[in-house]
């Protein structure tokens, strides 16, 4: 039985091996639907986003606060997350749902900086 186990752990190992994440992958979370065009690129709809900043003057590292967010908000129809300067975020939710569990339960922390959130407002631009 244990050499069993063995072999299964093996073969595990070996696919996880032979998965690589390609450049075009490690872009934001973008969920098919409405919100996506014939061409896959997002719309510029802001209707559900938040332009964020964090309360440093440091810059952010941007990979692993765009990790750690989607993580933690665990939007149920996920959120795209893109840098609009060093220091300037703009988060875009597709859900109603996601913005105000996000909003309703600040503030938020990454590497001890505080997020400071705005919603956008109709026709605004980020």
């Amino acid at each position: 039985m244990a050499n069993n186990n063995n072999n299964l752990a093996s073969d595990v190992c070996n696919a996880y091996k032979c998965m690589a994440i390609e450049e075009e992958e490690e872009g934001g979370l973008i969920v098919e639907g409405d919100d996506v065009d014939e061409g896959g690129e997002t719309k510029n709809d802001f209707q559900y986003c938040l332009v964020g900043r964090f309360l440093t003057d440091k810059v952010i590292n941007f990979s692993a606060m765009k990790n750690t967010m989607a993580s933690l908000w665990c939007p149920g129809k996920g959120v795209y997350i893109k840098d609009l300067s060093f220091t300037l975020f703009l988060f875009q939710f597709f859900h109603e749902i996601d913005i105000n569990r996000v909003m309703n339960s600040r503030p938020w922390i990454f590497d001890q900086h505080i997020l400071i959130v705005k919603r956008l407002e109709e026709n605004e631009q980020p």
